[in-house]
């Protein structure tokens, strides 16, 4: 949301600005920061629902894949909205060449901008939270996820609550007129807070699993890898933070030229989490299919080879190594504190007919998506 600032009179442009300063435009910038993140999303989310509906996946689509999707179409949407209204109607060029019918159809274009962003940004929350809820059975774990997922609504209606009654009358959010015989909340003032709790929010999500990830009995590359992935969400935390820092430098009267920092990087934040999102599902797909392209071009390599002798030509077909960081192997991951956890996982039954003690494991859902198994338990009460 910006304020609303009446462009300035033509005399004042003819007598104040230079050609070459009212020639000055990011408009080119602009569209192509605005189209690539549509390209991104959609072939992202694509991918994710074909490894889960491929015929090898056993893993039907789940909630957290919905509320992906919608947090796509949310997201595309924001984008096609800022191509629509944003540099057709002066965003990228000098305010004292906009005019003031322009300058109003950019206002209501960031104006329904605003809710598909933060349509797309909550989506996206509560797809990645969905997720954790699913492979993450600890009674806590969930309890903490249930928890955040209600604050991520609770956020998304509290700003759409404001973004329909923080001016009266509506159009005070883009017409001057309006907004001066009328009342508005202070715009940023309040893009302020509630981005400031987008970021603190965001934060929290892509750390939440990282306590049970350094938990499980691996070794440390192994853990660190698992932390990574689902952890790499906080470079988006860096784009909220830039994001926020523009928002506060905000003050020049200039709105159409200074704020095109803050719609290049409204659009790439809700891009920047559907990717981190989903990457947990296409991770072992996008690894396997690079290691296949790597042993491809080796066997073409030593095809041309005039060398005799030079290696075993069944190296070249060996599944990669479980221990290289390129393709780590998560499917069994146990617990560090095998005496504070149980699992109920193909249990062995010992002599007395009583399951015998298992490891916890990360199995992979569907060939596809790194899991903790269902039956997952963990006391924390017992751990220090």
């Amino acid at each position: 949301m910006r304020d609303n600032h009446p462009p300035a009179m033509e005399s004042t442009v003819a007598t104040t600005y230079s050609p070459e300063y009212l020639a000055e435009s990011r408009t080119s910038v602009l569209t192509a920061f605005y189209a690539i993140p549509i390209a991104l999303e959609i072939l992202s989310t694509a991918f994710r629902l074909w490894v889960k509906a491929r015929p090898s996946s056993k893993s039907p689509l789940t909630f957290d894949d919905y509320l992906i999707v919608w947090a796509t179409i949310s997201a595309v949407a924001e984008c096609i909205a800022g191509l629509v209204y944003g540099a057709p109607n002066g965003l990228g060029r000098h305010i004292q060449v906009v005019s003031a019918d322009s300058l109003s159809m950019f206002l209501m274009g960031d104006y329904i901008f605003s809710h598909f962003y933060d349509v797309a940004i909550a989506s996206t929350k509560l797809s990645i939270l969905a997720l954790y809820y699913r492979i993450f059975e600890t009674t806590r774990f969930r309890a903490a996820v249930i928890a955040t997922a209600v604050f991520v609504a609770a956020w998304l209606v509290s700003i759409e609550v404001a973004l329909g009654l923080g001016c009266r009358p509506l159009q005070g959010w883009w017409d001057a007129e309006a907004q001066a015989a009328g009342a508005c909340v202070d715009k940023v003032a309040f893009t302020y807070a509630t981005n400031s709790i987008n970021l603190a929010t965001d934060i929290w999500i892509f750390l939440m699993p990282i306590p049970i990830i350094l938990g499980l009995q691996a070794s440390m590359d192994r853990r660190i890898g698992l932390c990574f992935l689902f952890s790499v969400g906080l470079g988006t935390c860096g784009i909220s933070a830039a994001r926020l820092s523009v928002i506060v430098g905000v003050g020049s009267t200039d709105v159409t030229w200074y704020e095109v920092s803050l719609g290049i990087l409204s659009a790439w934040e809700p891009c920047g989490g559907i990717l981190c999102a989903n990457l947990p599902v296409v991770y072992r797909v996008l690894v396997h299919g690079f290691e296949q392209i790597k042993s491809a071009a080796a066997r073409s390599s030593r095809s041309r080879s005039v060398a005799v002798g030079s290696g075993d030509a069944g190296d070249n077909n060996r599944r990669p190594d479980s221990q290289s960081p390129l393709y780590p192997d998560w499917t069994r991951l146990n617990h560090s504190g095998a005496s504070d956890t149980t699992s109920q996982v193909s249990p062995k039954i010992s002599a007395g007919g009583r399951p015998a003690e298992e490891a916890s494991e990360l199995d992979t859902f569907g060939n596809s998506i790194i899991m903790v198994e269902r039956t997952f338990k963990q006391d924390f009460g017992r751990r220090k």
